[in-house]
């Protein structure tokens, strides 16, 4: 299996248009390239996966949208013929379903401990004293942020209209660490001020933003880029991170690349990020990061390093 990076370019250059053909009305190029030559792909490395790089063209001028989108899927199904099984994207790449898309959300929800840690050393808190608060997307990411801190931590609370899902879940981790789950709902309730760790793991859009404590870490795990944009609009003292930026072999990732690459060269991580949810599948994925020496060595906030 291969991974693909795909990146738009207005550049018609790289899709060789070089000297005299330059001259030619911007239409008529246009038309050429769209429908002659609508991508360009190269060999990547990236790492130890094996892949390509594919370039493709965007008018500077929005037009022909219909021809765009269908080149777009030519170059997907091409890609899928090459054995490619997820993609690397520039920010929010609208594409059509056939091939994955790397997030990195997975690799954020088993490096959470490790982001946590270095969040707290910045801020100068301890993590014995600090209040982890998990806002639930009743999703896969719940689950592996929850059974990633449990171990580690004395406060949690979690947001959810779920209680009585947790209820079992809860229990075990009473019975084996002594630690209370705290269990809330509601927008305006006081105990949003007690965290000063947030895990988002939820896309809904509740208003809590002024309630949060102040100067509090907040890590954005689903990339709940709407949300995300007006928390922050309104919330200047928080430190905000949807994205971590990872080191191996002395070589800086995006946590959406380390997903890739081990997705198409691990077995045991594909199996964590293609399967159902299952704790001891996510154990053996974090161990296999460790086992790499794989290690957070920043934050990102819409892939822009924080």
């Amino acid at each position: 299996m291969k991974l693909a990076k795909i990146k738009y370019s207005h550049n018609r250059e790289d899709f060789g248009i070089k000297g005299i053909f330059q001259r030619l009305p911007a239409f008529l190029l246009d038309w050429y390239i769209l429908h002659c030559h609508a991508f360009e792909i190269s060999p990547l490395q990236l790492a130890q996966a094996e892949g390509y790089t594919a370039v493709i063209y965007k008018p500077a001028k929005e037009k022909q949208k219909e021809k765009q989108h269908k080149n777009l899927e030519n170059l997907l199904l091409f890609l899928q013929q090459k054995e490619v099984d997820i993609l690397l994207t520039e920010n929010e790449m609208p594409l059509p379903h056939i091939i994955a898309v790397s997030t990195g959300k997975a690799i954020n929800g088993l490096f959470v401990m490790d982001a946590v840690k270095k969040a707290l050393k910045r801020q100068q808190k301890a993590l014995q004293e600090s209040h982890f608060l998990l806002i639930d997307g009743g999703n896969f990411l719940t689950q592996t942020v929850l059974d990633a801190i449990y171990p580690h931590i004395n406060y949690i609370s979690i947001y959810t209209d779920r209680q009585q899902y947790f209820l079992e879940k809860a229990e075990e981790i009473y019975e084996e660490y002594g630690l209370r789950i705290q269990f809330f709902s509601g927008e305006k309730n006081p105990q949003f001020s007690e965290a000063n760790v947030i895990l988002n793991c939820g896309c809904d859009m509740e208003n809590y933003d002024y309630r949060l404590q102040k100067n509090a870490f907040y890590f954005d795990i689903a990339q709940n880029k709407q949300k995300l944009i007006r928390l922050r609009s309104r919330r200047s003292d928080l430190f905000f991170c949807d994205g971590l930026l990872l080191k191996w072999d002395n070589k800086t990732y995006s946590a959406k690349e380390i997903e890739a690459i081990l997705r198409v060269t691990q077995p045991g991580v594909r199996r964590f990020l293609c399967s159902r949810y299952d704790k001891e599948t996510a154990f053996e994925a974090a161990h296999l990061l460790k086992e790499k020496k794989i290690t957070v060595t920043g934050f990102t906030c819409f892939e822009k390093r924080v």
